[in-house]
Formats: C-alpha cells, sequence, structure tokens
C-alpha cells in the first residue's frame, strides 16, 4: 500500500484554526496504479466502511477497474502521525498535510474541495460547515469587530515516505 498525504496552503485572516471533521467526505479524483484510467469526483470518507472482494480487510472506499478485474483497488482515509493535523494562524502560506490516503490500486490525483470545513477565529468565535468550493471564504467576527477570511486556497498531493 501506497500513502498519499494531501498538502494545503491558504492565506488567513484572523484564523486561529483551518480544520475538517473526522468524518469529513473528500472529493477526489483517482488515477488507476498501472495505468491512464481516471475516475473523477469520487467521495471518500473515513466514516465508510466496505469489504474488500475476495479479501478479509475493509476499506473506506472500494473499486474495479474493469468488470473482468480480479483483483480491487481501494483507499482508506487516515490521519499520519506527525504529518497531518489542522492549519493554525503560524502556517500563513505554508504546506500542511491534512489527510492521508492509504492505497492500493490507485492513487489520488486531484481534490476538489467543498463544504465541512470548520474555521475558528483569533477571537475564538467558530464557523461550522464552511465552503471553499471557491477557494476562498469570508465573514464578519462579532466578536473581533473585523472580517475573517481563508484565500488562495492551494491543495498538492504528494507520496508520504
Amino acid at each position: 500500500m501506497v500513502m498519499f498525504v494531501l498538502y494545503v496552503k491558504a492565506h488567513l485572516e484572523n484564523v486561529a484554526e483551518l480544520s475538517l471533521p473526522a468524518d469529513h467526505e473528500y472529493c477526489i479524483d483517482v488515477q488507476e496504479s498501472a495505468g491512464a484510467e481516471v475516475r473523477e469526483g469520487v467521495t471518500v470518507t473515513a466514516a465508510n466502511e466496505e469489504e474488500i472482494p475476495n479479501s478479509r480487510g475493509t476499506a473506506n472506499f472500494c473499486m474495479k477497474w474493469s468488470r473482468d478485474s480480479k483483483h480491487a483497488a481501494y483507499l482508506n482515509v487516515v490521519q499520519v502521525k506527525g504529518v497531518t493535523r489542522p492549519l493554525t494562524e503560524d502556517d500563513e502560506n505554508k504546506w500542511v498535510g491534512i489527510v492521508g490516503f492509504d492505497c492500493r490500486g490507485l492513487m489520488p490525483i486531484r481534490w476538489q474541495p467543498r463544504d465541512g470545513f470548520r474555521i475558528k477565529a483569533t477571537s475564538g468565535q467558530v464557523f461550522e460547515d464552511v465552503d471553499l468550493s471557491e477557494k476562498e471564504w469570508c465573514d464578519f467576527d462579532e466578536k473581533l469587530g473585523e472580517s475573517v477570511g481563508v484565500y488562495e486556497l492551494e491543495h498538492k498531493i504528494e507520496v508520504h515516505k
């Protein structure tokens, strides 16, 4: 199995922490490990558990690239100790790993951010279910009396060694 890590970076304005819940649904594009076939818009979550065909194991996501394939490709959504964590105000424009994907027979190649983000402002006010599909978001923090925002959200997916 190969471990991939999703890294993000962003410009944070009055944001103490940007995080995702453990059961967040990630929308990713996956590519066949030994080929060029791609499936777009695959939704994966740690909350889902499927049996791996012809195996005793389970995975968060299973699929076959072709009907006559003997082996299933699968993926598990994981936290990687010492690598994945929420973004904090100290991470301004730094790459931070937010989640890992333990894969066999496929590899994640793109991430499509959506809703579900949790933003804690520097004042302590919390914004739930924030949508970052446009790669930016802003709101007004009543406690702080200023705007709070996430801008220029970028991502990359790399193999973790």
